[in-house]
Order: structure tokens, then sequence, then C-alpha cells
């Protein structure tokens, strides 16, 4: 296992400040590296995960200003106020140490090369070198034609699209992980323990920090294979379920211990807090009141969307697996639909809708599709979760690429076109917190949404029509 970050970064600084201190007062600009891992592939017209790095300045009289090229923005916050250019305000002549964010927006697919400047005047000037790639969606064409229905249609249909998937050994797991949730910096990405806008509490190496049956006693001591749909509920060590990629992922070993065999839920009296900010505690989300284990915000969409697959991969399995587990009774109702009880329903359509499918889960998807052959419909369609377990009278548009409805430009300056096939009623704008910032009532097939007075950053657009609603982020350069 790594030191932990901020004790890495600590050490990093006191280097830094050891080596290049400045001399009768010539002023110094120091980061904490000098080139970001890249950044991997992103949809064209949508944006990256985030990574972040330190930056300080001593003797300078001046503010310290940070340029970016385009297609990469930056920002102090790390949801919004995305722009290409920064300027830290000086101190008595220093600028403490400042945590800088960075993501890639690329409009257009190609690859693309980048830097964060930083100058301040007599100061020598110091970059980043940046890197990633602007990639066409991944969906195979025709993959999803069979998905034309709603609710148990839809679920049903879905099933035999992504059924029969190639399966994989249990201990091939562990060479596949360093493929489907490697960091960008090449480290383990572990959902129990990562805080994506912080400094994990600790990071795992893969092969070097994985379990072989000791260890464990605490946090970051070793990770191994978590099964987030725990396998007692489907009978144990039973394939195809044991071993599918979409619900399996590496964790520290004692957070999933200590998470054992218990439901995802709610918690509000926590009985263990993890490093990362996750709890275990009585369930306050439904009619279960047993524990719970709650994860971070920023993962609770990944894991509902696991969650939703699996149900629906194995809807023909499900009512097989009754009195499996009393903590699998608590979520499951054992019928092909829905899958769940109604309070894991709402649960996991809130989670959907407040954390977003991630190129995290993008880039996931296409490579578990790579190993085994199936993919995960609602990280391609998050659309269709509300289609299939939301109100069955309003259904979600379907994708832009079916022709439904085009929302550009995306990124935009100041204005956002909209254009659907059937009539808009109203539009909201809503932060990424889930607050209202704007309203307005509509008529006709198409609007202009006017985003000139907002800050840069990510909005989530909802776009309510006969048809049904529609949900689309927006950046706003």
């Amino acid at each position: 296992m790594r030191q932990p970050l901020s004790f890495s970064f600590a050490l990093l600084c006191s280097l830094a400040f050891f080596f290049f201190l400045p001399v009768s007062g010539q002023p110094v600009i120091n980061v904490s590296e000098h080139q970001l891992p890249d950044f991997r592939g992103v949809y064209a017209g949508n944006f990256s995960d985030v990574q972040f790095y330190y930056v300080s300045a001593e003797g300078v009289n001046a503010p310290l200003v940070l340029l970016t090229d385009d297609p990469f923005r930056i920002s102090l916050d790390c949801y919004e106020g995305f722009t290409d250019s920064l300027a830290l305000v000086t101190d008595d002549g220093e600028i403490p140490v400042t945590r800088v964010y960075v993501r890639l927006f690329p409009e257009t697919t190609g690859n693309f090369q980048g830097a964060v400047l930083h100058q301040s005047e007599d100061a020598v000037s110091v970059e980043i070198q940046l890197s990633g790639s602007g990639i066409a969606i991944t969906i195979p064409e025709g993959y999803y034609d069979g998905a034309t229905g709603a609710g148990s249609v839809l679920k049903s249909q879905l099933n035999a699209i992504i059924r029969n998937h190639d399966v994989q050994s249990y201990a091939s797991l562990w060479t596949h992980f360093t493929v489907t949730d490697a960091r960008f910096d090449g480290y383990v990405w572990d959902m129990y323990s990562d805080i994506p806008c912080d400094d994990p509490p600790y990071i795992y190496t893969f092969y070097e920090d994985q379990d072989t049956g000791t260890g464990g006693a605490g946090e970051g001591d070793v990770y191994n294979r978590e099964h987030s749909m725990p396998r007692s509920w489907f009978g144990g060590a039973v394939n195809p379920m044991n071993t599918d990629l979409y619900h399996i992922f590496p964790v520290d070993k004692y957070v999933n211990a200590v998470r054992d065999n218990y439901p995802f839920g709610e918690v509000d009296s926590p009985q263990h807090t993890f490093m990362n900010g996750a709890v275990l505690g009585p369930n306050v989300a439904g009619g279960y009141t047993g524990l719970a284990y709650e994860p971070i915000d920023a993962y609770k969409g990944d894991l509902a969307r696991a969650f939703l697959y699996m149900v629906t991969r194995y809807e023909n399995k499900l009512p097989g697996w009754e009195n499996e587990s009393e903590y699998g009774d608590a979520m499951f109702d054992y019928e092909s639909y829905t899958g769940f009880q109604p309070w894991v329903i709402d649960m996991f359509i809130e989670w959907h809708e407040n954390d977003p499918v991630s190129q995290k889960e993008i880039l996931r998807n296409q490579a578990v599709y790579e190993i085994q052959g199936n993919r995960n419909p609602f990280v391609d369609h998050p659309e269709w979760v509300e289609k299939i377990w939301g109100d069955t009278t309003v259904h979600v548009m379907p994708n832009p690429e079916q022709g439904s409805h085009r929302i550009y430009p995306n990124p935009a300056k100041d204005l956002v076109q909209i254009e659907t096939d059937s009539e808009i009623l109203n539009v909201g704008v809503f932060a990424v917190n889930g607050a209202l910032i704007k309203s307005a009532e509509r008529s006709g097939n198409s609007a202009s949404l006017c985003l000139r007075v907002l800050p840069p950053g990510v909005y989530l657009v909802y776009i309510n029509t006969t048809g049904g609603v529609i949900r689309e982020k927006v950046f706003k350069k």
C-alpha cells in the first residue's frame, strides 16, 4: 500500500520548498507534479472525471495566474466554475498550498495535448502537462434495437439482449480489475475508500496489495473482490452471478468485511463511519430498519445502476433466490418485475438521478463488454431507469442518437438550443446538488436556454414534454 496521499503531498511540498527556497527574495512557484496522468477517453460533447494537483508560491508580489489550453479546464471547485484561466491573490508575498481541479471537455473526437501554465511577474513560469482524448459513442450499432417497450416489457427486452454473457473464472477477476477499475494514475479505483474531490485516506497497487488470505484487520491493508450484491443473496458461489463484473469491484478488505451482507440503504445514526465517509447503521430509507451500508454520494449512482443491472440480467433467476438471505429479502420482491421492494426502487432512482453516469462508468462499461460480451444498459441509456421503474404514465425520452431530442451546443457559452419530437411544457435548470436555479414555461418543439448569467460549471437540465421527461447534463463554459 502506498503512503496516504496527504502524507505524500506533505513530503512532496517539503522537498519542493527545500530545493526551491527563494534566494534573496527571488519568487518561486511550486507545483505538486509536472504532469497529470492521461484523462483517457471522454465522449465528445461531455466532460471527464476530475483530477487535481496543488500549487503554492513564495516571494511573489503579483497574482499567480493559471492558464490552460482548450479543451482542458481548471477550477478551484470540484464541480463548477471550470474555466481556461484563474488568478490566485498573494498574501504578504505568499500563496498558500491550493488545490486546483482539472477536467477535459472535448467537443470533438481526437487526441488532445495541453498544459496548465503558472506565471507571476518575475517568477519562473511552471507548466503541468495534460493529455486525453475525445471518443465517439462506443455502443455497438444495433445492440439495443430490440429495446422498444416500457416498464416490464422493456426490462424483459433488455434481459434478452444482455443475458448469456461469457462467464469468467473467479481468479481472472484480479487481472480484469487492472483494466476495469484503474484510476487515471494506474492505482486501484476503490469506491469504498476513494474521495473524488480529495486525497483518499489510502491507495492500493494492483497485485502488490491484493488479498492473499491474510491481513485486513483495519482499513488500508489489502484489497479484495467485493460482490456489491452479496453472493449469499443468490445462493453462494454460483455462476454466472458469482463472476459477473458488473457488480464486482476491488475494495478494501476491512470495509468489505464490515459491510458484510447488509443491504445498501440510507443511514442517519451511523454505528461505523469509514475513512472516506461511507457509513454503516440502521436504515431509514424504507420498511427495512436493520443495518445498511450507505456509500458516499459520489458513487451511489454507480452502485444503484449495478443493482438495477443485476435484477434485469437475472430476472428469470431472481424468483429462485427467495429466502437465500434475510438481507436479500429486505431488498428484493423476488418478482421478475419489478425485482426490488418499492423503498429500494425509490432510493435507487434518487441515487441514479443525483449521481449521473460518469466517465469512469462509461469506460468500465466498455471494458467489461470487451471481457464478457454484454453491457449495462443503464450506463448506456440512463433514461431507461425511469422508463422501467418510474411512473408508467410518463416515460423519459429515448437517447439523442435515436432522433427524439437534440441539445446543442454542449458545452455552451451563452445559449443552448433544445429540439424535441414532442411539445415542450417547461424547462428547469438544476445545480449538481439538486437546487433549482431557473425554470420557464415553454410551448412548441424547440426552445432556447440562456446560460449567460450562470457561472461556468455543470448543470442538469430537465425538459418536461408531452412525450416524457428528458434529463441531460449541460456544461456552461
